[in-house]
């Protein structure tokens, strides 16, 4: 196997966490919605998808979790912690073909490994739920920068979409992103390079059917949230509080509008300054423009895969506005981003790469 295609740091670092797991060290629980639905549902998630239960589609990802720690006889947790160290294998494939795919192959193993690095570390702070929904965000901008390179649209970039979407509906809010991604695939292609579409119809179809299958739950799982946060016209405003939204409001202020999320072991020193961190990330944007960094310049110097990675990170960042899950989704493609434009901002600053 190519070393550009292999991560010997992936594989130690996959081969540690599963010896951590088999130790006991490292658990990935599954959460209350997964626990309550097997309650209640049990062997029939075909059952509760088509009825429309809001936990239906999720409950279909992690029921094989569930039967399976059933026949083996162990507990659903161990075996949804075997599954996240998966996960974050294939994770790191992902991570490895985009790079590829991306930014060609010079200097791509540095850039892979350290991306890989990230990810595992990440890993020790995350619950399974959302390495769920980080894969499935990396199957989509895997699927549309592989068709951008090679020019030809394949059954496998249409399952990877599918399989992106289904593991980013764990959540209602990280569902929506996934969906508006694979809907920015066929968008990028139409803006930046229509022959795509001409030559390969079959993408658009097929991504569109994709959302299609999940387009009635996401609708679903809207209606949930804004009956949740009131059901009125004022909801939108309120469920800023899931997520930054909630921090930016708070810090200029306007606290009061919305019903922001309690965080744990934010008191004192932590809990004053935590509302300002948004602030520290304009401060990085205007200190990056002084170096030159021109973001619209950057857009349309860039080929429709190094854009499908921008949308990507701004997708995660306007749905994180409502939710931290959604805003934790754009972490990989911003490393992707910083990795594969680390010369050019070393260059910018006064180092030499």
């Amino acid at each position: 196997m190519k070393t550009e295609r292999f991560s010997l740091l992936a594989f130690f670092a996959t081969l540690a966490l599963l010896l951590m797991v088999f130790a006991g060290w490292k658990t990935f629980t599954l959460n209350s919605q997964a626990w309550d639905m097997w309650h209640v549902v049990g062997h029939n998630p075909v059952g509760a998808l088509l009825s429309g239960h809001p936990h239906g589609l999720r409950y279909v990802v992690y029921y094989p979790i569930f039967a399976v720690a059933e026949f083996v006889g162990v507990p659903p947790d161990l075996v949804f912690s075997y599954v996240c160290v998966l996960v974050l294998y294939v994770m790191s494939t992902l991570v490895s073909q985009i790079d590829s795919d991306v930014w060609s192959s010079q200097g791509h193993i540095w850039r892979r490994d350290a991306i890989v690095l990230c990810i595992f570390a990440l890993a020790a702070l995350m619950n399974g739920r959302l390495l769920l929904a980080f894969c499935g965000y990396l199957f989509i901008v895997s699927a549309g920068a592989n068709w951008f390179k090679c020019r030809e649209w394949k059954l496998s970039h249409a399952a990877c979409v599918l399989v992106g979407c289904l593991l980013a509906a764990v959540s209602s809010g990280t569902l929506l992103a996934a969906m508006a991604l694979s809907a920015g695939v066929v968008l990028i292609a139409y803006i930046m390079d229509s022959r795509l579409l001409k030559d390969n119809p079959l993408s658009a179809i097929s991504i569109v059917m994709v959302l299609v299958l999940f387009v009635s739950y996401a609708l679903i799982g809207i209606g949930k949230n804004l009956a949740y946060f009131g059901g009125d016209e004022a909801a939108v405003v309120r469920m800023l509080g899931h997520g930054a939204g909630g921090d930016i409001a708070k810090s200029i202020g306007l606290g009061d509008l919305v019903e922001q999320d309690e965080i744990p072991a934010t008191e004192g020193l932590l809990g004053a300054v935590l509302p300002y961190w948004w602030l520290g990330v304009v401060a990085v944007a205007l200190v990056a423009r002084y170096y030159g960094w021109r973001p619209v310049r950057m857009v349309r110097a860039s080929s429709p895969a190094q854009n499908l990675v921008h949308m990507s990170i701004v997708l995660a960042m306007v749905g994180g506005l409502f939710g931290y899950s959604v805003l934790m989704m754009g972490v990989i493609p911003l490393l992707l981003f910083v990795s594969g434009n680390v010369k050019p901002i070393l260059s910018r600053v006064g180092f030499s790469a």
